[in-house]
């Protein structure tokens, strides 16, 4: 059996106040296309389904058009799980009669997890979910953090090996994982952070939260990333929805090719303004521009041939910036510090423990001199 993972779609996401819900319309309706020519009848969302907790109407009737078409008229089975983004009560509602159409909707946690049962292949269905709910569940206070909550948990399940076991879940999974700006985080200072071993009773773990496409300790844990890119940071990441092959577990990624996308760009006032410097001149632009003065109206100008240039920037600007910082980083230094940080740079190496009290040895006789003067 082969089935689609995707995740992160944030419908009614908006950038610079322009709304990518047509777009994302258009992607999501590309891979019902590609499933049907592929006859893939199962679809997995991992969370992040809309973009906030009160989504607008047009996303949840974008999204209504789109279950409509998965569900009757391509009959493809859909199994959906909430992210931190959404709102659990509202996207649950009806979830018990929408079950006889072929959508499974997980949002809370549940004892014992939810799974739907395909053939040979079981489904297990975790939503987002943070320490306070495992602790609520369990009545247990000794959790402080994403790991031990997790932890827990999954402690607790019973994973029947006599099945293709694969785990739906949104959660910061690996350390090293690639995150982007676009993302909102789930916690403050890395807590929310969870080690990919506690999957590995799972033949496959798909993963929503990071929105680019990635593995994770394993090809078969992965983030399918979000449909499109989000924010400039993520120019540079390829997006893709991922098929598995449940009989021989193997990972194929399909890119995806929005009609408009976000792009960058560095180069001169006058290049910009060639016609012909940038071909696809449509999409959502951010300049970064050489020039060393700063050119009157810039915007106003470039936006008669990028329409939807959303931001510029200057490189000379953007090294102040960077100066700036750092002068201000050496005036919270002692002198020791500067000293340390100096001899690195010009030496490329550090101070030895023996450098350092001769150094420090120095400067203590110098404040006395300045003192005694």
């Amino acid at each position: 059996m082969k089935f689609v993972h995707i995740g992160d779609i944030h419908l009614g996401k908006i950038i610079h106040q322009y709304s990518l819900l047509d777009i994302q319309k258009e992607l999501l309706f590309q891979i019902l296309d590609d499933m049907n020519k592929q006859h893939i009848k199962v679809l997995v969302i991992a969370g992040d389904v809309y973009d906030r907790l009160i989504p607008s109407q047009e996303a949840v009737n974008v999204l209504d058009e789109f279950l409509h078409k998965a569900l009757i008229d391509d009959h493809i089975t859909v199994l959906m799980i909430s992210g931190n983004h959404d709102s659990s009560d509202r996207l649950h509602f009806a979830s018990s009669i929408l079950n006889q159409s072929g959508l499974y909707i997980e949002t809370y946690l549940q004892k014992e997890m939810a799974y739907v049962t395909i053939d040979d292949v079981r489904f297990y269905m975790l939503p987002f979910i943070k320490p306070s709910h495992v602790k609520a569940l369990y009545k247990v206070d000794d959790i402080h953090d994403y790991q031990q909550a997790l932890s827990y948990y999954m402690d607790k399940q019973i994973i029947d090996k006599n099945y293709k076991n694969i785990l739906i879940t949104h959660q910061f999974v690996g350390h090293n994982s690639t995150t982007s700006e676009s993302e909102v985080p789930l916690s403050v200072g890395g807590s929310e952070i969870i080690d990919a071993h506690l999957f590995d009773d799972f033949d496959y773990v798909a993963l929503g939260h990071l929105h680019a496409p990635q593995k994770v300790s394993r090809e078969t844990m992965r983030y399918s990333g979000s449909l499109m890119r989000y924010s400039f940071d993520e120019v540079k990441q390829n997006k893709s929805y991922t098929i598995v092959d449940t009989d021989s577990m193997t990972i194929e990624t399909v890119p995806l090719h929005p009609s408009r996308d976000l792009n960058k760009y560095k180069g001169s006032f006058n290049e910009f303004m060639d016609k012909d410097f940038i071909i696809k001149k449509d999409d959502f632009l951010s300049f970064e521009l050489t020039d060393e003065t700063i050119i009157p109206h810039a915007i106003d100008r470039l936006r008669i041939l990028y329409p939807y240039l959303l931001q510029i920037t200057y490189t000379h600007l953007l090294h102040q910036q960077t100066s700036t910082k750092q002068i201000t980083n050496f005036e919270k230094m002692d002198q020791l510090s500067l000293f340390q940080t100096f001899y690195e740079d010009v030496k490329g190496i550090e101070l030895s423990s023996k450098q350092l009290e001769l150094v420090q040895q120095l400067l203590e006789k110098s404040g006395e001199d300045n003192e005694n003067h």
